[in-house]
């Protein structure tokens, strides 16, 4: 059964939030599209929450254009945590106490 509903967890809505700052400080509207990014990714796991590999209790898909991941677990039949929206490049699995 697809998840019908998602929530951030704290600390991954502040990763989200520094990093949509960081990308428009570096070229205006890099950040929306950021954003945008994260959307439609958030909208595919949604669709197939079990799409993607389960490692640790936790399951991640990656941007693309951007070089993060949105790490994500499933809470309850229609409910998703997003636990990081981690920069794949940096810190590896510093979420995983969340």
């Amino acid at each position: 059964m697809p998840a019908k509903r998602f929530r951030f967890h704290p600390a991954a809505e502040a990763e989200l939030n520094e990093a949509v700052d960081w990308y428009e400080e570096q070229s205006p509207g890099l950040g929306s599209q950021f954003v945008a990014a994260i959307r439609w990714k958030i909208g595919t796991l949604l669709a197939a929450p079990q799409r993607w590999r389960l490692v640790n209790g936790s399951r991640r898909i990656l941007l693309g254009r951007f070089p993060y991941a949105i790490v994500y677990r499933e809470v309850s039949d229609d409910e998703i945590e997003i636990i990081a929206v981690a920069h794949y490049r940096r810190r590896p699995k510093y979420w995983a106490h969340r």
